[in-house]
């Protein structure tokens, strides 16, 4: 369950890092490195989430699973 609130937390952070920087980006008519700055967090963030996820499946704390996880092998969907 913690892991889910960690997510949750980084998507908000993602989200308003981004908005942020539009708001920036809007406002500041290129004055000021706030745009930069806010858009560098969002980054980070994105690739601390990103690791921070492989390492919870690396250490089989989290499983991943397809979009049909119960499905039988037979009506898988094929790509």
């Amino acid at each position: 369950m913690w892991i889910k609130i960690i997510v949750v937390f980084a998507f908000i952070g993602i989200i308003a890092s981004l908005a942020s920087g539009l708001y920036y980006l809007v406002n500041d008519k290129g004055d000021s490195r706030r745009t930069l700055r806010a858009l560098t967090w969002r980054i980070g963030l994105s690739v601390a989430l990103f690791v921070f996820l492989m390492v919870m499946i690396a250490f089989g704390i989290i499983e991943p699973h397809g979009i049909y996880p119960n499905a039988p092998v037979s009506e898988a969907p094929r790509s």
